[in-house]
């Protein structure tokens, strides 16, 4: 019994082109930002999208005919629920189980709602409406708790969103309301949604550019997740670890926390003494402003950059890294020093960087075992440093003391005049500014300023003068405040509210200023990122700790011969953030160096004599890498080795065969050992002490490398911006279209295949005269109101040359006189496609064959006419 149709056919294709597809496609996006969202371990998304989509175009097929949706759903649900119980018999461990089940879990939960969407789609007129705000709802839900930074991430955003939820209700009612379902819907429905495409791009381009301005101040004042007005230096990883922010925007109010990110000792003491010589610590620099969201930020090409950015946490223990083209990019060479420095993470990512400038080595070094609780990880660091960029030099105090001190280094720096012989490219870069009229009032303050100032030194001093100064009651001119308020004019610049009404503001104001005072008077200047270092304690020397409400943005000038040194003009901070209220801990114990660490895989052990045979393929020695063409076995002394796997130490006898780490020495043996000039590295490993004394071997854990990834570099490494999560979306839908296309062409093969496959005392007849219908369907030869018989003979054989009348014969005798076809008849139909198609292929244009076979509503036609036409 054949089961009736509740919707038309071309009703049903439409919706499932012009409604359920779409819906899909956000259904993708929706649930991507989901699994950024919570973290998830496996980012499957697309996969995830091909349930909802399988399970409403499932649902959309089945009801459109005349099934009940109540009955069908349940038994589905049923059908989930009892596959779920029983997935337990078929998984062969506790982790397999319970990832199978959360894998089936989605799996039906996901379809069961795409389930539910296609029968509202087929069956409710209104529902369009409902998806459609419940659509909506998601991606507000999704953007509200993202960090929105700039408009056009807004934008990409949210704009798609707001254009399905219109297209997709206005879709829903042309379809319903266009009563007519023959061919000329689908030339109404593709009319229609090209104009209101047209229309609403140009509605919605209209509006964002009247309104970009608005947009981005609002992006600016709101974004980032925070709350109105609210802005930090630092952010906080998914990790609970931070970082610092790659901007800064100037808000009206700065969150400051007070946690402790690391310590570090800083090997940088006053010429003859042991008194310390603290250096500010650089993470990166701040050389481009946003004028529209007045943002400082990155630039990542700048002429001569000297920057070095490795990531600590993906270099192996003790390996190293350098880069001494910073060195020759940083334009300085006198009063020059290389300063050591060893930071130890407490709540800083692992993955940042910091150093004195200019920083041109990082050696990860592993953290004393009494320490490991507090401190995740360590490393080592050497920086270029310039011995007039003190931290006592760069204070902006207005003592006495500090005053003296700094005067010796003004007394140097005077004797640069100007920039005449700096690099023109370098010149313009450091001194740009923009065009705005503010900033015009920016140079005539700091022209203002700096009026008796003759030196570039004098006019730098000058500045920082001005930010010094005080009213004529005797209060300071300038403040220091977290919360330096809004404007009282909206959208007013505050940058500008704060030189010439509100003078109070937090150090990315009084760096922000500086930087384009400076700039205005020719001087090259950028905005350092980094932290602030104070000697808060005599008990540990070189050591300082850092908070988070140390972050800190200062000033770097220019200085033919002395390179880029430090200036701090943000005035003292008495209020309750600085300093920090808890007391500086117990540094940690500073490990011995290391003279040879030598990264391998375990051969064998033998527990008797405590040694292991290490197959090394790369090695360490006195801070300079090897490498080896193919690994060299050696055999290492454990007598007195600490075996460490995640951190945790475990016995000799753990250790297995293809287990990989690295072995630790500290020997004085090696200490005395030298390489030989030129000495390649097989060279060295062959005169290596054997065996080896060893301290420390680190075991890497293959079965955790293998099954557990960390939550913040599985969402670092499944990152998608807006822009390929749109492409991703273009792919998906070209990749439907195509499929569209190719659509005829595939029903034609899937014809001719049936044909070559079945018996001629079977189906073979009724499947050539299908195939060879279908192909006159297609190409335009129509059979309008006449019978198969005048067809065969008036239209198709004529135009053909070809024998279809005498084919047409021998088909209605197998279909209505119900006669097995003689052995002469058959022959003639296992002969017949073959030559027919042919011969048609000859008398048909190739244009109207390519046009015709590529045409999906002209392929549904076929398949709406009623039988007998057929």
């Amino acid at each position: 019994m054949r089961v009736q149709r509740a919707t038309p056919v071309n009703e049903f294709l439409a919706k499932l082109i012009f409604l359920i597809l779409p819906t899909a496609l956000v259904g993708y996006f929706v649930l991507y930002n989901i699994d950024i969202r919570f973290e998830l371990l496996q980012n499957e998304a697309l996969l995830h999208s091909f349930y909802l989509a399988a399970g409403m175009g499932v649902a959309a097929l089945l009801y459109s005919f005349r099934v009940r949706f109540l009955p069908t759903y349940i038994a589905l649900l049923i059908a989930f629920a009892a596959i779920y119980r029983g997935l337990d018999h078929y998984s062969s461990g506790e982790f397999d189980a319970f990832f199978i089940a959360r894998r089936f879990q989605a799996f039906a939960i996901l379809v069961g709602a795409g389930w539910f969407i296609g029968w509202g789609y087929i069956r409710i007129r209104y529902f369009a409406v409902f998806i459609s705000v419940a659509m909506l709802t998601a991606c507000i839900a999704l953007i509200a708790s993202s960090r929105v930074d700039t408009v056009q991430a807004l934008l990409m955003a949210f704009l798609p969103a707001v254009l399905y939820v219109i297209y997709n209700i206005f879709t829903a009612e042309q379809i319903y309301n266009y009563k007519d379902k023959s061919k000329k819907f689908w030339w109404f429905l593709v009319r229609r949604l090209f104009l209101f495409g047209l229309l609403a791009g140009l509605i919605l381009s209209s509006v964002v550019l009247l309104m970009y301005g608005n947009i981005k101040q609002t992006v600016a004042q709101y974004g980032g997740g925070g709350k109105k007005g609210s802005n930090s230096m630092m952010k906080q990883n998914k990790d609970g670890t931070f970082d610092l922010n790659d901007y800064s925007k100037l808000s009206t109010s700065l969150n400051r926390d007070k946690e402790l990110l690391f310590c570090a000792h800083i090997n940088n003491y006053f010429p003859g003494t042991d008194y310390p010589n603290p250096l500010y610590l650089t993470a990166f620099y701040f050389t481009k402003f946003d004028t529209a969201t007045e943002t400082f930020e990155r630039d990542k090409v700048i002429p001569f950059n000297d920057l070095f950015e490795p990531d600590p946490s993906k270099i192996p223990l003790f390996g190293t890294k350098f880069d001494t083209t910073v060195i020759t990019n940083s334009l300085g060479d006198k009063a020059r020093s290389i300063v050591e420095v060893e930071i130890y993470n407490c709540k800083l990512s692992a993955n940042t960087y910091l150093a004195p400038n200019v920083g041109f080595f990082v050696q990860p070094v592993t953290v004393e075992k009494d320490f490991r609780e507090k401190f995740r990880s360590a490393y080592r660091t050497k920086s270029y440093v310039s011995t007039l960029n003190s931290a006592y030099f760069v204070y902006n105090m207005d003592t006495p003391v500090i005053r003296k001190f700094q005067e010796e280094r003004f007394r140097i720096l005077r004797e640069i005049k100007g920039y005449e012989k700096v690099d023109s490219t370098f010149m313009k870069y450091y001194t740009k500014m923009p065009s705005n009229e503010k900033f015009k009032v920016i140079g005539n303050l700091a022209h203002q300023v700096t009026d008796s100032a003759h030196t570039p030194v004098d006019k730098v001093i000058a500045i920082r003068n001005y930010f010094l100064s005080k009213n004529e009651n005797g209060e300071h001119l300038y403040k220091y405040t977290d919360n330096p308020g809004e404007p009282d004019i909206p959208n007013a610049s505050k940058l500008m509210y704060f030189l010439t009404e509100n003078h109070k503001g937090y150090c990315a104001y009084y760096a922000g200023a500086t930087l384009f005072m400076l700039r205005s008077l020719g001087i090259p200047s950028r905005i350092a990122v980094g932290f602030l270092t104070e000697d808060r304690s005599d008990k540990n020397k070189g050591w300082y700790w850092y908070y988070a409400n140390q972050a800190h943005a200062w000033i770097q000038v220019y200085f033919p011969g002395y390179g880029w040194l430090d200036f701090d003009t943000t005035v003292g901070n008495t209020d309750e953030n600085r300093p920090t209220p808890q007391p500086d801990g117990t540094p940690p114990m500073q490990p011995p160096k290391a003279w040879l660490a030598a990264e391998g895989v375990v051969e064998s052990t033998d527990t008797l004599k405590k040694q292991l045979q290490l197959a090394v393929k790369h090695f360490v020695f006195h801070d300079k890498e090897y490498n080896l063409g193919k690994p060299e076995t050696i055999t290492v002394d454990m007598k007195v080795a600490v075996v460490y796997k995640d951190s945790v130490t475990i016995p000799l006898q753990k250790i297995k065969k293809g287990d990989e780490g690295t072995a630790v020495s500290y020997a004085e043996v090696l200490k005395k050992m030298e390489a030989m000039p030129g000495e390649t590295a097989l060279a060295l490993v062959k005169r290596l002490p054997a065996p080896l004394p060893v301290d420390e071997l680190y075991l890497k854990n293959k079965d955790s490398a293998k099954t557990i990834i960390p939550k913040q570099n599985a969402a670092a490494a499944k990152k998608i911006s807006a822009t390929e999560l749109l492409g991703i979306a273009a792919g998906m839908l070209a990749a439907f279209l195509l499929l569209l296309l190719l659509m005829p062409e595939l029903v034609l093969l899937y014809f001719i295949n049936r044909y070559k496959n079945t018996k001629a005392e079977g189906n073979k007849a009724y499947w050539a005269y299908r195939a060879a219908t279908y192909y006159m369907h297609m190409v335009g030869i129509n059979r309008g109101t006449l019978t198969p018989m005048q067809y065969a003979r008036q239209v198709v054989d004529p135009a053909l040359g070809t024998n279809f009348m005498a084919y047409m014969n021998i088909y209605l005798k197998k279909k209505y006189a119900k006669q097995e076809l003689n052995e002469r008849e058959q022959q003639f139909v296992n002969e017949f496609l073959t030559p027919f198609l042919a011969m048609a292929n000859k008398k048909v244009p190739g244009k109207d064959r390519f046009f015709g076979f590529i045409n999906p509503v002209r392929m549904a036609a076929f398949f709406t006419m009623p039988e007998e036409e057929v």
